[in-house]
């Protein structure tokens, strides 16, 4: 009789982004014994066919397969679902096919969020993994009010924690890649790299499993780093001179807005008006002390990519 244990089938929402291709590379490469099911919504997009085609071999060894789901279908959430030990889930602000104008068309992703929690509910889900941000209602005090992007987050993490008991959820930054951020030169921020961090956390937490992390937050956060200084590593780094050269917060509203909608212009100002102020002595976007940092590292031992790691491992060199 083979002793050979059964995998445990890990869904990966978003697998042909940042985030979702991190985590299939990071679990393919735990060495667990995991069996990896990437959802898609189109699986002959380009993005797609590039993905399978990267891990042919682990898909000819049945480590990975892919289906196809969509985060606004639930039925097809559903056939997704079935049977799987835990899940991988991210959403965006910004919808397939939509240009959203309305403030209000931004709670598409609380949509998006409530059906990837109530089809994990209903397969059974043990451990639901999270990519969130923090409440920046309370954050800021209400000072800075429809940062609707994170808030909408948030509200996700709250209704996974109201319906399924193994949620653990990881906080990211922004992964900036160049240096016309919309805060002073000065002003502290932190780093992510979306793929790679991203996929290591995710992967150490589903190895932990459910009973260690259930119900924690790891913040999967560079130390903090200033405008200047990012500008300082490139050029250290690549041999190219740079310097910071600020936007306004308007102007990156204006910049960022086209991607999503009119109604992400104000939510996008909003947010880097609070970045530029942000206590120093405050880490994951002024929600949280340092002692968290701490935290994070202690349980999993793992700590987010330093710029200057992205750098070198990237090999950017700069916006063409």
């Amino acid at each position: 009789m083979s002793t050979t244990k059964i995998p445990r089938t890990i869904v990966v929402t978003g697998a042909t982004g940042n985030q979702g291709r991190g985590t299939i590379r990071a679990l393919i490469a735990s060495g667990e014994n995991w069996h990896i099911r990437a959802l898609a919504r189109d699986l002959n997009s380009p993005w797609t066919k590039a993905l399978i085609d990267d891990y042919s071999h682990d898909v000819e060894a049945g480590r990975l397969s892919f289906v196809k789901g969509n985060a606004y279908d639930p039925s097809s959430l559903q056939l997704a679902f079935a049977g799987a030990y835990g899940v991988f889930a991210v959403t965006w602000e910004s919808a397939t096919g939509r240009v959203l104008v309305e403030e209000a068309e931004m709670a598409h992703e609380i949509e998006a969020g409530r059906n990837l929690v109530l089809a994990s509910k209903e397969a059974g889900v043990k451990h639901f993994v999270f990519s969130s941000l923090p409440d920046m209602d309370k954050t800021t005090n209400g000072q800075f009010l429809g940062i609707h992007h994170m808030n909408n987050k948030h509200a996700i993490e709250k209704i996974a924690k109201e319906h399924l008991a193994g949620v653990t959820c990881l906080i990211p930054a922004d992964g900036v890649v160049e240096f016309r951020t919309a805060i002073p030169s000065k002003q502290v921020a932190q780093w992510t790299d979306p793929i790679y961090d991203m996929g290591n956390f995710a992967a150490k937490v589903f190895e932990l499993g459910v009973e260690k992390t259930a119900g924690k937050t790891y913040l999967v956060l560079s130390e903090p780093i200033t405008p200047e200084e990012m500008a300082q590593i490139f050029t250290k780094v690549t041999g190219q001179p740079a310097i910071h050269n600020p936007i306004s917060p308007e102007q990156f509203g204006e910049m960022t807005a086209p991607f999503i909608g009119p109604a992400f212009k104000l939510d996008a100002q909003k947010m880097m008006e609070w970045a530029s102020v942000v206590p120093a002595d405050k880490v994951c976007f002024g929600a949280m002390e340092y002692e968290k940092m701490k935290e994070t590292f202690e349980e999993l031992g793992l700590k987010a990519s330093t710029f200057e790691d992205w750098l070198r491992r990237s090999g950017w060199t700069g916006p063409e």
